[in-house]
């Protein structure tokens, strides 16, 4: 794997992140895969990766506020009746005191990513705040991804097979993350309400 193909990979973990919901850890641990055999390849693919999923992010975030402050009303009527916007307006009730904490977990999780980038946006979040707490994200983001890759590239001792084995383990770990925040979740809220029961007149909403 030579240099113009680690470019081509950031350029589409860049053009993924600027996106809502397309998934790129399966990008990145593909072409970890691939470079397997050379360190040097290696952590240029997760300094490429990084750099590029941090600038995807901070397009999101600028754009996302553009929209939310700057868009004419019918347009954000439009926008606020997208299916993802539900997980918009969770996620803006719930990071107000723990935004990077919610930037680092929601880079983690398959589907975290965008709800908490338009929420911190559209909520007037710095910036620079963002970034610094986005660039913490990405690096554990990309070095779980691209150990994945390295992993099967090795295990697998064939590029393609390799590519494979990476692939579905991001898939699978991607699962398994969604799952425990699930089950976290609902364990949360399970406390909040039966807190909410013990307080005389209390209630869970």
């Amino acid at each position: 794997m030579d240099t113009w193909h680690v470019l081509l990979v950031g350029l589409v973990v860049l053009l993924g992140s600027s996106i809502p919901f397309v998934p790129t850890g399966q990008v990145l641990s593909g072409a970890a895969a691939l470079a397997s055999g050379s360190w040097s390849t290696l952590l240029l693919v997760y300094g490429v990766c990084v750099g590029a999923s941090v600038l995807g992010d901070g397009a999101l975030f600028v754009g996302s506020r553009v929209a939310a402050h700057h868009l004419p009303a019918r347009t954000q009527r439009w926008l606020v009746a997208r299916r993802f916007f539900p997980a918009v307006r969770s996620a803006r009730a719930g990071i107000a005191a723990h935004a990077g904490q919610a930037v680092v977990t929601g880079r983690l999780l398959p589907g975290g990513r965008a709800p908490v980038v338009v929420a911190l946006a559209s909520g007037r979040h710095p910036l620079s705040r963002f970034l610094a707490a986005d660039v913490v994200a990405c690096a554990l983001w990309a070095g779980l991804y691209v150990t994945l890759g390295a992993l099967g590239g090795r295990v697998a001792g064939t590029p393609l097979l390799g590519t494979v084995l990476a692939v579905s383990a991001a898939v699978v770990v991607g699962l398994v993350l969604r799952v425990v925040a699930r089950a976290r979740s609902r364990h949360g809220d399970g406390e909040e309400a039966g807190a909410a029961r013990a307080v005389p007149g209390g209630t869970a909403g």
